[in-house]
């Protein structure tokens, strides 16, 4: 997302593997994985029919050991900040701005929503949220603006004692780009900001935050600072007692033995109450809450989130009909899709929101990478180097899409330029081999390419590339056992790169948490790594749904380990922040698709099995496919 902490995407971020051992999954790549009018983006597979509900009956829906909820409280640190955490809270309590809308990715407002969309004013400094009418806690008492009131003195405290208290906190973004806040009614809650908001960034990536954004939260039930303690009544006056009840309940929000004990979490405002959450293995039980009072209501009488302590015995689970729903593993299991088609499952899949490849390293001086990466030329070679479609068909086997920029082709996006799904430099190896001739270099196909006419003219290799320089560098993946594909697509490029214009891709392998860490120009201890890096894979981004970048690879951002830099980008960066202009962030878009801050890989489809019992509503099934699920809007069929 693109308004966050390195700490919480991680959990969200990193590529999941496949194998050689997959089926093929679409039927032809480049024009099918087009996004579709009706899906608002491709799907691969078949979508389960809706069927006919029944009212009753026990959904059982899978997640690993590792990847189950570690937080209950919806003001989460970044440690705690992950897609399992996402689904228990909005299970519980309901975000004022819940997406995406099926796969599009945009706040779902007829569903489930607390509040209207927010209105700006006074030059895009001021916006007001009217929250939905009737509405009430399970306590039976109404929901309010002094709810949301709470929620934010609450934030605004918890991160000034540590940027860490918030999974979404971004330096000079919520809360600190917030002059004023105000409950004018109980329906009405104003913002009035530092400076003006781009209106689709400020709803996309300060208040809806792809679900860790903003909510109401109950001030008459947590309003204490202590188990048994008298109410906290100054916390919108005093900072520091904002903080120590922030302290406590974060504290009992992260105690797994108490998730369906602790009275504090059973004061609710979404479809469902937790009665169990086993706390050797994390599987918990939702009911559906008698109170909630908005939309959707839940069908099934009760759902069980199974944890399996690895993908074969999630699989063998599904394969018995001992689970209903669960994704599928790319690496390992896609050999097992013909199995569970036959026994009635539907299995499908769709790309999420963001991208995946390498961050480009633009302070790595071994053999003048960094000089020879800013020329404009070389971006354009080396992307017609990357053959995408081969990458879809040979490595992911159809279960992915092509991207040739932070915005892939698929999901349909509203913010994507009007020829997002066309490669800005398509597949063209031999294109690339002439334009590095023409750029002064001595090309040598399977060979070792170098300059051969150093200078700044039309027809030399460019300023600080000395004669004789090897075109080669370094690039680095996280190991195969994490991410086949980040592996398989990188010795792809790399093979098609030496064979065709003699670049000398030299690939290494680390773990995931040493290339976020140490492969990062931003953090000061890493400085001794600084040369040995041209390229870090370490996966990709799940990014909010107005697909800036700022925040995400501008300058400081949590993801720009390379320190991407380019003036004219950073410009149009801030420009989709804070602009009200409708085609800011396109314009970014188009030109990071040719100045290249990532080497763009295709984006994988998230691939889930579903029991034949199981139905649900197109939206309810597509939205599988970005990493989140809302229990209400599946149920049994007849």
């Amino acid at each position: 997302m693109a308004a966050t902490s390195l700490a919480a995407v991680t959990a969200l971020a990193i590529a999941t593997g496949v194998s050689s051992a997959q089926t093929h999954a679409h039927s032809s790549i480049g024009s099918a994985n087009k996004a579709t009018p009706e899906f608002g983006t491709v799907v691969a597979g078949t979508l389960p029919s809706a069927g006919t509900p029944t009212t009753g009956g026990t959904l059982s829906i899978g997640q690993l050991s590792g990847q189950t909820p570690t937080a209950i409280f919806p003001l989460t640190s970044g440690a705690d900040s992950n897609s399992a955490a996402q689904i228990l809270q909005t299970s519980l309590y309901s975000p004022l701005f819940y997406g995406p809308n099926g796969a599009r990715p945009e706040v779902n407002y007829a569903l489930s929503d607390a509040a209207g969309p927010p209105v700006a004013s006074h030059g895009d400094k001021t916006f007001t949220i009217t929250l939905k009418s009737g509405l009430k806690w399970s306590d039976g008492t109404p929901i309010t603006s002094t709810d949301v009131l709470f929620f934010f003195d609450l934030l605004k405290a918890a991160v000034k004692a540590s940027p860490a208290n918030w999974g979404q906190y971004s330096p000079g973004l919520m809360p600190d780009d917030v002059a004023s806040v105000s409950a004018p009614s109980p329906t009405k809650f104003v913002i009035n900001l530092k400076k003006p908001k781009n209106p689709g960034y400020f709803l996309y990536n300060e208040l809806q935050d792809t679900n860790f954004g903003f909510y109401a939260m109950p001030a008459q039930a947590w309003d204490i600072d202590a188990t048994g303690g008298s109410p906290v009544t100054d916390w919108a006056t005093n900072p520091a007692d904002a903080l120590k009840i922030y302290t406590y309940l974060e504290a009992q929000g992260t105690s797994l033995s108490t998730f369906a004990s602790n009275p504090l979490w059973q004061t609710t405002s979404g479809p469902f109450k937790i009665t169990s959450f086993n706390t050797t293995n994390s599987s918990y039980t939702l009911v559906p809450s008698k109170t909630y009072s908005l939309a959707d209501k839940a069908k099934v009488a009760q759902i069980d989130v199974n944890t399996y302590t690895s993908e074969t015995a999630q699989l063998d689970a599904l394969k018995t009909g001992s689970l209903d729903m669960a994704e599928l593993d790319a690496a390992t299991e896609l050999g097992s899709i013909p199995y569970l088609k036959s026994q009635g499952d539907s299995v499908f899949g769709t790309p999420g929101f963001g991208w995946y490849g390498g961050i480009i390293n633009f302070k790595d001086t071994t053999d003048d990478f960094n000089k020879i990466i800013v020329q404009p030329y070389v971006d354009q070679a080396l992307a017609e180097l990357i053959n995408q479609n081969a990458i879809i068909k040979g490595v992911y086997h159809g279960w992915a899409v092509p991207a040739s920029g932070p915005i892939p082709s698929a999901p349909d996006s509203p913010y994507a330029p009007a020829n997002s799904a066309d490669a800005v430099f398509p597949f063209n190896p031999s294109g690339a081999a002439k334009l590095l001739k023409a750029h002064g270099w001595d090309v040598k196909p399977g060979g070792q390419t170098v300059c051969a006419k150093a200078g700044t003219g039309a027809s030399d290799c460019g300023a600080g590339i000395p004669k004789g320089t090897p075109f080669k560098f370094v690039w680095a993946n996280v190991p195969e056992t994490t991410s086949a594909t980040g592996v398989l697509e990188s010795q792809a490029f790399a093979s098609q790169a030496k064979a065709s214009a003699g670049i000398d891709i030299q690939l290494s392998t680390k773990t995931f948490n040493f290339l976020v860490t140490d492969y990062n120009d931003d953090n000061p201890a890493a400085k001794k790594y600084t040369n040995d890096w041209a390229v870090n894979n370490f996966g990709g981004i799940q990014f909010d749904y107005y697909p800036t970048q700022d925040g995400l690879l501008s300058p400081g951002a949590g993801f720009n380990l390379g320190d991407y830099d380019n003036p004219a980008v950073i410009k149009l960066m801030l420009a989709s922040a804070s602009s009200n202009s409708a085609t800011a962030v396109q314009k970014e878009d188009e030109l990071e698709s040719r100045d290249y801050p990532v080497f763009f890989m295709p984006v994988e489809d998230q691939i889930w099995s579903i029991n034949s019992k199981v139905g649900g509503s197109t939206n309810a099934f597509l939205e599988l496919g970005t990493q989140v699920w809302a229990g209400n809007e599946f149920y049994l069929k007849k």
